[in-house]
């Protein structure tokens, strides 16, 4: 699970990025450069993960990230970039957004989700030049019948921001049991960059 030569596999990267965003409404900025590209674990299910940065490889830098299994199913996808939350969904537009494109990305699975909760959702992003912005969005967490956890931040004007599909807890850790291919102080205690994330984020192996 180690990053690759994104100069050998940015063809591959881009076909598999654009067959698991097929139909989902969802994009990458295309200005955006392939920075990454690494085979990776979603619950014993092989992924591959496709990283897009408007300046280089850099963890906690605005990023684009692509996760689809090996029949290009998209399990996880963010467009982290600052935005203004003056024009945040309130929390019933926000649902029917998040199920839109649930419903979009992955069918009649949408039809087992229970919605858990649905609250503002802030995370930051640093920029080049080292000033910290802001990334806000309405998070709708739902629980699927077999147990899993998907959900979807829907940022300003109804743009979705994160989507994750089939997330398991550990309960007996109070951690997620899912690895955490679209955050980036997992990444980095994953690549032996930082230091163990605290619950309840998953345990980098």
């Amino acid at each position: 699970m180690t990053r690759t030569d994104t100069r050998d596999d940015t063809h591959t990267a881009r076909t598999l990025e654009r067959q698991a965003l097929f139909g989902t409404g969802l994009a990458v900025p295309s200005t955006w450069d392939i920075v990454d590209v690494r085979e990776g674990d979603h619950d014993g299910l092989p992924v591959t993960v496709v990283r897009r940065q408007p300046d280089g490889y850099r963890l906690g830098g605005p990023h684009a990230t692509v996760v689809a299994d090996r029949d290009g199913r998209l399990l996880g996808y963010t467009c982290l970039r600052a935005n203004d939350p003056a024009s945040l969904l309130d929390r019933a537009e926000s649902r029917r957004a998040a199920f839109d494109l649930i419903r979009r990305a992955a069918g009649a699975y949408a039809d087992d989700l229970a919605v858990q909760w649905i609250k503002r959702h802030d995370e930051t992003v640093t920029e080049a030049d080292g000033s910290v912005r802001a990334v806000t969005g309405m998070k709708v967490k739902t629980r699927h019948a077999d147990g899993r956890y998907t959900w979807a931040v829907v940022g300003p004007g109804g743009t979705v921001l994160t989507y994750e599909r089939g997330i398991s807890w550990d309960a007996a850790r109070a951690r997620r049991g899912t690895s955490m291919w679209l955050h980036d102080k997992w990444i980095a205690a994953h690549d032996g960059l930082g230091p163990q994330p605290e619950p309840p984020y998953a345990t980098a192996h």
